[in-house]
């Protein structure tokens, strides 16, 4: 079943993966042994011997559970990633020892100033940080601002890791920067994207020039917690780097922004999540069963971005949005937003923008005579619910003027098909965010604009393997 959480598991691995050491200690035997290797120490310390090794050189850090030991002669650039395996230790290690420099050699990166290269050859992971501010002032002035930026963008979780004083001294040798527009009062609107470890506002040095790139980096492990906007003076900016693949980084001076506010969303958290999932769990354990036999592609090829899982997404915020709103919505509602869920991208045939598959989808539905077991919809609401799916792809204004249109429907009823017009494009638009492309700003209800965050969540969790257990319990 749903576990109603984002997977902690799999953040712990991303975080020590994509983050560096924080203690650096000697590799004591107790440390050793706390490490569970299939080998005992004396073995271990005669393999280095035997290497020429000296164990002087090698720091653990016992908070983590892999990447946690390394040989690190910093002086000279020697760096080797060591694991605590007999195996590796005695083939991989070895072979890797052929091409590494002796005892008091110094790596030729290090010897030619080539710093990029240093940095992303020799030094591990783990250790970019402390080996930077070991020789940041060796790097000449014009260049230390971009060799710590090839650092900064591969680590992940450097929270209060950069020495105040190394940071004020690559930040002012910053060259100038081209800015993001600023308003008309001279202030530049910036995002940030926060997780559950996440430096406050205050303090961070990340920021972003648009909300769909600070979304993506909310979501990106899963764990978003908040949005944050503020608004800087052009000098509070240190440097710019555009475009979604860098997501639009800001680089702001730490302790210069005093002012911000957290957008109204639903946090991530283990809280909160599975509050909203219990009471759609049922519900989409049975429709999301008949999703399965519509014939949506399995989404398991490079940039697929529609199809099974998408649907089960749509399905899910449906079922939530039903469920948490606080909206007026009735059953018959339900039963609508369910249909448009299943159906809305039957027609789709490409990955590209396709102003009419809502059409196709429709022609779908009547070609092969498709009725869904257990919907119940009146034959007003089967119109209406085709109608959303004609337009759901189009601009909203298409779509409301189309619902304007339909003689035989009362003013009242114009008026409940408009609303679940824009229920079912916001839960639509809301896995955008699987692709790096929801502007939170543009949905249309006050709720769908508090669960971004949620959809983000959603990515990480195994829908089919939902399904499947959710059938096992009947």
């Amino acid at each position: 079943m749903l576990k109603g959480r984002c997977n902690m598991k799999n953040i712990l691995i991303v975080k020590e993966a994509r983050g560096v050491m924080t203690r650096l200690e000697p590799l004591t035997t107790e440390l050793f042994d706390a490490a569970h290797p299939d080998m005992s120490f004396s073995e271990f310390q005669a393999l280095l011997d035997e290497y020429g090794l000296s164990m002087e050189y090698i720091v653990h850090d016992p908070t983590r559970h892999f990447l946690s030991t390394i040989y690190a002669d910093c002086q000279h650039g020697r760096y080797l990633e060591l694991y605590l395996s007999s195996k590796y230790l005695r083939d991989t290690l070895r072979n890797l020892l052929a091409h590494f420099p002796k005892e008091g050699d110094t790596v030729q990166e290090l010897t030619s100033h080539d710093w990029g290269k240093y940095y992303s050859r020799c030094v591990p992971l783990p250790m970019l940080i402390h080996d930077f501010q070991l020789r940041y002032q060796d790097i000449p002035a014009g260049e230390v601002l971009n060799v710590w930026y090839s650092i900064h963008k591969r680590i992940d979780y450097a929270n209060g890791m950069w020495r105040p004083e190394v940071l004020d001294y690559v930040l002012s040798h910053a060259p100038a920067t081209e800015l993001p527009a600023a308003g008309s009062d001279g202030l530049i609107t910036l995002y940030r994207g926060m997780g559950t470890i996440s430096q406050p506002p205050e303090q961070a040095l990340s920021w972003s020039s648009t909300p769909v790139s600070a979304l993506w980096f909310a979501v990106h492990f899963a764990r978003g917690t908040h949005i944050v906007t503020t608004r800087v003076r052009p000098d509070q900016i240190v440097h710019y780097i555009p475009g979604y693949y860098n997501e639009n980084e800001v680089l702001v001076r730490p302790g210069t922004v005093a002012e911000y506010f957290y957008e109204d969303m639903i946090p991530a958290l283990e809280e909160t999540v599975p509050k909203l999932l219990a009471p759609a769990l049922p519900d989409f354990w049975r429709y999301g069963q008949l999703a399965q036999r519509l014939g949506y592609r399995p989404e398991n090829a490079l940039w697929q971005v529609h199809g099974l899982l998408h649907i089960l997404r749509v399905l899910l915020l449906s079922l939530i949005y039903f469920y948490n709103s606080g909206d007026t919505l009735t059953e018959a509602d339900k039963q609508i937003l369910i249909y448009f869920s299943l159906l809305h991208d039957l027609g789709r045939t490409t990955e590209d923008r396709d102003d009419g598959h809502g059409d196709a989808s429709v022609r779908l539905i009547h070609d092969k005579g498709i009725r869904l077991k257990g919907i119940r919809l009146s034959q007003k609401d089967h119109r209406i619910a085709e109608q959303i799916i004609r337009f759901h792809c189009r601009d909203d204004q298409a779509g409301l003027d189309a619902i304007d249109s339909q003689p035989n429907l009362s003013r009242k009823e114009k008026e409940r098909s408009k609303h679940l017009y824009q229920v079912c494009k916001d839960m639509d638009g809301l896995d955008r965010i699987r692709f790096n492309g929801l502007d939170y700003r543009q949905l249309r209800t006050e709720y769908g604009r508090k669960l971004p965050l949620v959809a983000g969540c959603l990515l990480e969790e195994d829908l089919l393997q939902a399904l499947q257990m959710g059938l096992e319990d009947e």
